[in-house]
This record gives structure tokens, sequence and C-alpha cells, in this order.
């Protein structure tokens, strides 16, 4: 594969993990749509350079990602 896409990938799910942070920051609940999205690339970039502690750590984020939604559903239902 291209190293320029390669690169890019990384950078994809660099950002949307960026961003996911920011709007989690303000409180939206759609913060973790994108911090899931951007650890999904994450993994599939760390597939791509064989990087396993990316793909760990990502699949753990991902992980936390589902707990606090649905912990944040759950206390706004209440």
């Amino acid at each position: 594969m291209n190293h320029f896409i390669i690169d890019a990938i990384g950078w994809l799910g660099f950002f949307l993990i960026l961003l996911g942070y920011y709007f989690n920051a303000k409180k939206k609940l759609y913060c973790f749509s994108i911090w899931g999205v951007g650890n999904i690339i994450y993994i599939m970039y760390g597939y791509i350079i064989h990087a396993m502690p990316i793909m760990a750590m990502s699949v753990f984020v991902l992980s936390m990602n589902i707990y606090g939604y649905l912990n944040w559903v759950k206390e706004d239902g209440k």
C-alpha cells in the first residue's frame, strides 16, 4: 500500500479521536460515535503497519467508549 495512503489513514484516525475528545469536553453525546470511528480507523492503521500496541490500545479505548456511551445514555434516561 502507498505510504501516503497509510499516513492519511493514521492521521484521519488521530484527527477523529482528537475531535471526539473535544466534543466530550463539550458534553456532546455524539462524541462517542466520533471516537468509535476514529478508534476503528486506528485499529485498521495498526494492522496495516503491524503495530500491536496501537491495535491493543485502540481496542481498549473503543471498549471504554462503548462503556461510556452506555453510562451516559443510562443517566439521561433517569
